[in-house]
C-alpha cells in the first residue's frame, strides 16, 4: 500500500487497508460529542469490545455511542480488529 494521511490533519500515518480514514493519534485526542464535550475510548476488557466515556469529570459517564467529531469532522470510534481503538472519518453522501 502507498502512503496515507489522516484525513483531518494530513499527518502520515502507517498505511492501513482496512482503516483507510483512520485518524492521526494527535487528532483522536480532540474526539468529542456533537455539543464538543471530549470522549475517551477503551476496549471493554481484555477481550475486546468498544466502550467510550466522557473525559471531563471523574464520575465516568458514559458515552453511549460511537458518533464522534473532531475539528467538525463527523467520525466513527470503534474497537480495531486485533485490540484497540480506531477512530475513522465518516464518508459524506
Amino acid at each position: 500500500m502507498t502512503a496515507q494521511n489522516c484525513p483531518i490533519c494530513g499527518t502520515a500515518v502507517q498505511p492501513n487497508p482496512r482503516y483507510t480514514k483512520y485518524v492521526c493519534s494527535n487528532c483522536a485526542k480532540k474526539a468529542s460529542d456533537i455539543n464538543g464535550r471530549k470522549l475517551v475510548f477503551y476496549n471493554q476488557d481484555f477481550s475486546g469490545g468498544y466502550i467510550a466515556y466522557y473525559a471531563d469529570g471523574e464520575s465516568k459517564e458514559e458515552y453511549k455511542s460511537h458518533d464522534c467529531y473532531i475539528d467538525g469532522i463527523q467520525c466513527w470510534a470503534d474497537e480495531a480488529r486485533f485490540g484497540g481503538i480506531v477512530i475513522e472519518v465518516v464518508e459524506m453522501t
